[in-house]
């Protein structure tokens, strides 16, 4: 339906709800309900359109002005393992966004196969990433990831007495009502308010500050890694908060080249780099799993890793 069509299908309900005003039978009253939830829920699909259609025009802007750089020679470097060379030596992976965020163009790194990018994403502040995921959010919804997220819970081999951080959790999925129904002691840390928990739960964590406080006997994370803006300080943030022993769980299918048709999606540790990323953030490998696109890596800070 196009946006004309829209507009003149409020304008017929709007219309239908005055002409129903002043009826005092129960009919007319359902009628007129029915029709007020109707408005609305065209309204929300209206506002939706709009709202996708405004990002996708910005990043159609935004695509122009990177495109007169591309014929530019410049020097680049690899966030990870920070391998200099020019541009030119950095293989180009062309994708596109399907959430309006227009062309994507990542680099691969010929000496630790990370595929990161693109340039317009990591150029944005830190308040401008995270504006992009509040109009994100807005116009578009996550699929359910609870499966996963349970799975990788688990990968933890957790135990009763413990206590537990869904790092990055959203609010996409029933994991936190899950685990905690069943027992298990987890809070979820969820930093951005557009993606975080329309009720206040006293375990839901949004600051770092906040997270200091409290010490873990596992960390989990379900499709984070890869929309780290420094994947690898943030890992090592992570295990400070571990208690002796702690044990880290991070499933993503961004260990391969998948899923990169989304602007949100900052880096693909594939080949050797998933391995240095952890050897950067001071961890160690201990277990992994992989099943189809679900990869999820174990690991623990050095002093208390046994390697597999």
């Amino acid at each position: 339906m196009s946006r004309y069509q829209y507009i003149r299908k409020c304008y017929k309900l709007i219309s239908d709800i005055f002409k129903s005003e002043g009826k005092a039978n129960k009919a007319a009253a359902v009628a007129s309900n029915t029709t007020t939830s109707a408005l609305k829920n065209s309204l929300h699909e209206i506002q939706t359109e709009l709202l996708r259609s405004q990002i996708g025009s910005k990043w159609s802007v935004i695509d122009a002005i990177y495109a007169t750089r591309a014929a530019q020679i410049l020097p680049r470097q690899c966030p990870l393992c920070a391998h200099n060379a020019p541009d030119q030596f950095f293989p180009k992976m062309q994708s596109y966004c399907i959430f309006g965020g227009g062309d994507l163009l990542r680099h691969l790194c010929p000496k630790c196969n990370l595929v990161f990018g693109p340039d317009k994403m990591f150029d944005l502040t830190s308040l401008g990433l995270a504006e992009e995921y509040t109009w994100h959010y807005k116009a578009y919804r996550e699929g359910d990831s609870t499966e996963s997220e349970i799975r990788t819970f688990h990968k933890l081999e957790p135990s009763k007495n413990g206590t537990y951080l869904n790092y990055g959790a959203g609010n996409w999925s029933n994991t936190m009502q899950i685990l905690r129904s069943q027992g298990w002691n987890v809070y979820a840390y969820e930093p951005h308010d557009s993606a975080s928990f329309c009720d206040k739960y006293d375990w839901v964590i949004d600051t770092k500050q906040r997270l200091s406080e409290i010490s873990f006997d596992g960390i989990f994370s379900n499709n984070v890694l890869e929309h780290l803006r420094n994947p690898v300080q943030e890992l090592h943030h992570m295990s400070t908060l571990l208690n002796k022993n702690g044990t880290m769980a991070h499933a993503t299918p961004c260990y391969e080249y998948l899923y990169e048709y989304t602007r949100f999606h900052l880096f693909f540790f594939a080949g050797k780099s998933k391995d240095l990323l952890l050897e950067k953030a001071g961890l160690q490998l201990v277990d992994e799993l992989i099943d189809g696109s679900y990869h999820c890596r174990v690991a623990k800070p050095f002093c208390y890793g046994t390697g597999v």
